[in-house]
């Protein structure tokens, strides 16, 4: 019974460690999906927009910008160095129809239908009760009112080979249970999403490509998201032969002007039905 408690607390924990550099580090891939799902989700000016997991901004200030000073945008994050982080940058400089607020995904204190559009970037598979999330962005969507959400597709070319090289030194794990469902294929996010009671779900596959300065830079990024889990667990000796290992493998995506990697992502958008 106290599972999703307790790694929901386990990824509180890492996002929170990791809130001063995420999507600081190396070429920010984050924000740009967050751009790319806020132009798919075509979202009106004006709108109220709910981001669900924002961490650092990534989907909450393209969606500002769409909406517009007539619209209104709220990410909620459960972290609260997250939180802390994102504030200071909307203090700092705006947008000013921006906010954050300290909230779970799975537990949404806001009304019924309160949202034009409900958005979620690269976060879907960490939470515990992932369904019991998509139950609540449904909730607080209007009838008519549109869902997206990004994933990282599980042929992406820079995250299966780096989450395969790192495994290999994770520690022995005692009555390990099934992993969840990481969404990472049209046909499951498409059934998670229809599951959810949402309809007309359009997925799209892309790539885009991003270069790192130096193999420094590239290491040092995998500490600032969601990865810094797996390296956490390792003890020293094995910390740095899984770097070793890591760093020697990626010279194979190194060119003149840096280490390139390509990202692919699901895009995912779909319809609160109006009755």
């Amino acid at each position: 019974m106290n599972l999703p408690r307790n790694r929901k607390e386990e990824i509180v924990g890492v996002f929170s460690r990791a809130a001063a550099t995420y999507d600081r580090i190396g070429p920010r891939y984050f924000a740009h999906f967050g751009r790319r799902l806020v132009e798919r989700a075509h979202i009106a000016p004006g709108a109220n927009v709910l981001d669900v997991a924002a961490g650092r901004g990534a989907v909450l200030f393209p969606a500002a910008r769409q909406v517009g000073p007539l619209g209104r945008v709220i990410g909620v994050d459960l972290s609260a160095e997250m939180v802390r982080e994102t504030v200071a940058e909307i203090q700092d400089a705006g947008p000013p129809n921006a906010e954050m607020l300290l909230m779970d995904a799975e537990e949404l204190r806001f009304a019924d239908a309160s949202f034009d559009c409900v958005l979620c970037g690269f976060s879907l598979w960490f939470l515990p009760r992932p369904h019991r999330a998509l139950a609540e962005f449904f909730r607080v969507l209007k009838p008519g009112g549109r869902i997206g959400i990004t994933t990282w597709a599980k042929d992406c070319p820079t995250n299966g080979w780096t989450i395969r090289t790192v495994r290999q030194y994770l520690p022995p794990q005692d009555g390990q249970g099934p992993q969840p469902s990481r969404f990472d294929t049209p046909p499951i996010l498409e059934a998670a999403l229809q599951q959810a009671g949402f309809k007309g779900v359009e997925i799209v596959v892309e790539d885009a490509e991003f270069t790192f300065t130096d193999e420094e830079e590239w290491w040092s990024s995998l500490w600032s998201h969601g990865l810094r889990r797996f390296l956490e667990q390792m003890a020293e000796p094995a910390l740095q032969e899984c770097k070793a290992d890591v760093l020697k493998k990626v010279q194979a995506f190194k060119q003149q002007d840096g280490i390139h990697a390509v990202r692919r992502a699901l895009i995912a958008v779909a319809n609160k039905p109006q009755r």
